[in-house]
């Protein structure tokens, strides 16, 4: 039999379950695209005003006219006020807010236990950085301190920065001081413990350097690091509650009056993407060894704050605005990649990453470190 016979209608028949399946696909990504587009007329039919309360690193997010057009092509006009994120889990009210949005898991945890809410939302995410000057950095590296990383931002030997402060050595004590030899203590400039998120976030990170590199979660855990953790807030003096207040002392002032401060490394992302000559400037990054992730969790307590969850977690066009913000978002593109595209170079990925005590131990040391307070 001749092969060429054979072979004909077998290849006419691939052919034909070839289009078959192509039409499938089609018409599955059609319906697909057209289910996804009535669930977005849906929502728009459904139109909700919501209310809610959130930390005040977010509020220029949320006051961008391209993140209300994305959230009103959802359905959703949103009104905010602004607070310390620790403060945000104390004052839940159901009556005032659909949601709550503070930065950091447990100050989350401790809202939702509140709320009772069912399910929270993690949109975004940012490491604890240490905001800085170049000078300032040169002389941690030539104290064996810091290192420089690729792209011009540093690594900081936290264990090593804390057992200096704890010793109350001062700048110009530092070999090659020149450039900051002043009187002022090495010590990291933060927020009030009391009420906001970042100083929080380094309470966890200095305590579980304290205990041994063990997450604080006992009563003996606490009073062990105690003594060593609270002075780094009490000798700071003055401490504001939320984190926008000192950051833009920061940019302000300059080193003379904040040489390190624990920050959020999306304001600086979000400072240089709005202010891309300054990028190359002395303004630097210090990414702590350890560090870890403050999370931005929406915490809904109505039905319309379970939507705009779900609309910053799923919407794309929100996500990319999140990255404009300095945020790093789950998805295909994560922040670092589009921020290098700017000119400013950060690691895609953070190795020595620890977690935070839950909010139970937390709140003890932050009572401890109160009750020490003068």
């Amino acid at each position: 039999m001749d092969g060429r016979k054979v072979a004909a209608p077998v290849l006419a028949a691939c052919l034909l379950a070839a289009v078959g399946a192509a039409a499938l696909y089609s018409n599955r990504e059609v319906r697909q695209g057209q289910s996804q587009q009535a669930a977005i007329e849906e929502e728009q039919r459904q139109r909700a005003d919501l209310r809610g309360v959130i930390g005040s690193e977010k509020e220029a997010f949320f006051a961008d006219d391209r993140v209300k057009r994305a959230l009103d092509q959802r359905g959703l006009t949103v009104a905010v006020e602004k607070a310390g994120s620790r403060a945000i889990a104390n004052s839940y009210d159901p009556k005032r807010f659909d949601f709550g949005f503070p930065s950091g898991a447990p100050a989350a945890a401790q809202l939702k236990q509140a709320a009772r809410a069912n399910a929270v939302y993690t949109p975004f995410y940012t490491p604890i950085v240490v905001a800085s000057w170049r000078p300032i950095a040169e002389i941690l590296v030539a104290n064996g301190i810091a290192q420089p990383m690729p792209g011009g931002q540093y690594t900081l030997d936290m264990k090593a920065l804390l057992a200096l402060s704890a010793k109350g050595t001062r700048w110009r004590e530092l070999k090659g001081s020149a450039a900051f030899a002043t009187g002022k203590g090495v010590l990291l400039a933060s927020t009030d413990v009391r009420s906001s998120n970042s100083a929080a976030m380094y309470l966890a990170l200095a305590s579980y350097l304290a205990n041994g590199e063990q997450v604080v979660q006992s009563n003996a855990d606490v009073e062990r690091v105690l003594a060593q953790v609270a002075p780094l807030f009490s000798r700071q003096g003055f401490q504001e509650n939320s984190t926008a207040g000192p950051f833009e002392d920061y940019l302000a002032l300059g080193m003379g009056k904040t040489p390190m401060l624990v920050a959020y490394e999306s304001q600086l992302i979000e400072f240089w993407l709005k202010h891309p000559d300054k990028a190359r400037g002395d303004m630097v990054m210090l990414y702590p060894q350890p560090t870890l992730y403050s999370k931005h969790v929406v915490v809904p307590y109505t039905a319309t704050g379970h939507r705009l969850g779900q609309a910053l977690e799923a919407d794309p066009t929100l996500r990319s605005l999140a990255h404009e913000y300095g945020y790093r978002t789950a998805g295909e593109r994560k922040g670092p990649e589009l921020w290098r595209q700017r000119g400013i170079e950060v690691p895609d990925v953070l190795v020595d990453v620890v977690e935070p005590p839950s909010n139970e131990w937390l709140e003890r040391m932050v009572r401890g470190i109160e009750q020490r307070s003068p």
